[in-house]
């Protein structure tokens, strides 16, 4: 992603002015430096800015400009840059689905690149100006396209070629003004590095690295900010209390700053993306994609305490896919697999989406409903048992009719206090189901646990025959 602001333009155009102003052929030298302060106390700025000039004076008296090589700006913005690749490319490389970081390696080589070739523009090469100018705005542009894909959005690519290419033209058409030239491209660069913050200042990307990211932004524009006035200021004819060498430092560092913690930001989101897929797969079975036991767990402690807070009931759903075992013998493990995905599809489209689906281990799953009373939770359970026997397996030209076995428990206040009291509730019930037949449900009525009665062997068979 590089550094993202015209840095390697301003080094050049920088480290020509400077050599003008001190009227010497090489790169400024502390000796140069010196010259340049002197020169600089001696110019009177009193017509536009007598105060200004005043303090101006007194503070250079005291703090003597320091001697900053802009050769040495350059070559350490062009280091930076190419560390940045290194980075960004060895995290693509890592994590080869990670788009976001494949887009920002390119931005850092392009903007590398750019810098590389602009100390050898001149207005009579306008082949050497344009394409290195260009590669440098690409870079920028390829930054806030990297934003988009890491935020799962889609297109851009028209934007950048666009904007890219309009100020190549830009370039080609005043490459004979300097002026023009420079302020052409630290619009370019701006643009991109704006709508960069704006789509980071998003209520729904605002992390602490996009936080970062827009400190970084914001320190870029600034250095634009100041060098685009001092072009203007300087066309014009209008005198500036700061000379050359204090505007060129003030924005070669402010390249280096902002770039660095610009690429910091994107890293810290990065670190925040790629924990939150640890996260993930810690609380996630990896074969039907809803909540594992471990998470399950987590959310139903949270749910008694929500429960015994208000008072509001809440239903476990505890079922069991019928004759698994002989499912996998007849269509193997992979048959088995597809079998419980299976059963998830159906489940899923017969509850609520504030309800928790979770898979406890091997062909046993759980649902969690949050205030649902007993009259609610028994529709939900019939609705399951017949929707699954309705929609059978297709498998390898296979057709496979499923049953589920299923208890269910409900929350009420003589549980409150006792752990897994709703669960050994709903585990009982499904004990009741499968040995009166499978393919039912059993209820658990709001009873203490030690006096919790089943549904009668009746009631359950009756279940049983009306999905036979």
């Amino acid at each position: 992603m590089g550094l993202p602001s015209n840095s390697h333009h301003v080094a050049y155009r920088f480290v020509a002015r400077c050599r003008s102003t001190a009227s010497v052929e090489r790169a400024p030298t502390l000796a140069t430096d010196k010259r340049v302060n002197a020169r600089i106390r001696n110019i009177d700025l009193s017509f536009h800015f007598p105060q200004i000039t005043t303090h101006l004076k007194e503070w250079m008296d005291i703090f003597p400009i320091m001697a900053l090589d802009f050769h040495t700006l350059f070559v350490t913005i062009i280091l930076v840059s190419i560390a940045l690749s290194t980075i960004w490319g060895t995290i693509s490389w890592l994590y080869r689905s990670f788009h976001a970081a494949r887009i920002w390696c390119a931005a850092s080589v392009l903007t590398a690149t750019g810098g590389l070739l602009l100390p050898f523009q001149s207005p009579n090469s306008i082949v050497m100006s344009a394409s290195g100018n260009g590669v440098a705005i690409l870079g920028v542009w390829l930054l806030w396209l990297g934003l988009r894909r890491f935020h799962g959005m889609n297109g851009g690519w028209q934007l950048v070629g666009l904007a890219t290419a309009t100020c190549v033209l830009l370039t080609v058409v005043f490459h004979q003004a300097e002026a023009a030239i420079v302020l052409v491209h630290e619009v370019g660069k701006s643009v991109p590095m704006f709508m960069s913050m704006i789509h980071l200042l998003d209520r729904s990307r605002r992390t602490a690295g996009a936080v970062l990211s827009c400190a970084g932004i914001v320190v870029g524009l600034m250095g634009h900010g100041v060098e685009a006035a001092m072009i203007i200021a300087s066309s014009t004819g209008v005198s500036s209390p700061l000379s050359v060498a204090v505007v060129g430092s003030f924005s070669m560092m402010s390249v280096i700053f902002s770039g660095v913690l610009w690429n910091f930001g994107l890293a810290v989101m990065t670190i925040e993306i790629l924990r939150n897929e640890v996260a993930a797969l810690a609380n996630i079975d990896p074969l039907t994609a809803v909540s594992n036991r471990r998470k399950f767990d987590e959310i139903l402690a949270a749910e008694n305490v929500k429960s015994a807070r208000s008072g509001r009931p809440y239903a476990l759903l505890l079922l069991d896919l019928d004759h698994f075992k002989a499912v996998n013998d007849r269509l193997g493990h992979k048959g088995g697999d597809a079998s419980l995905v299976h059963m998830v599809k159906v489940v899923q489209g017969c509850i609520r989406r504030s309800d928790v689906l979770a898979r406890l281990g091997g062909d046993e799953f759980c649902i969690l409903m949050t205030d649902t009373t007993e009259p609610e939770a028994r529709a939900v359970g019939l609705r399951i048992v017949q929707a699954l026997r309705d929609n059978p397996l297709h498998f390898e030209q296979k057709e496979v009719t499923l049953s589920c076995s299923m208890g269910i428990g409900i929350w009420s206040a003589e549980t409150n206090g006792i752990p897994d009291a709703v669960f050994s509730r709903a585990d009982r019930a499904l004990y009741s189901v499968k040995h009166n037949g499978r393919n039912g449900i059993a209820f658990a009525p709001s009873l203490a646990p030690d006096d919790a009665a089943l549904f009668s062997a009746n009631e359950s068979n009756q279940i049983n025959m009306q999905n036979q």
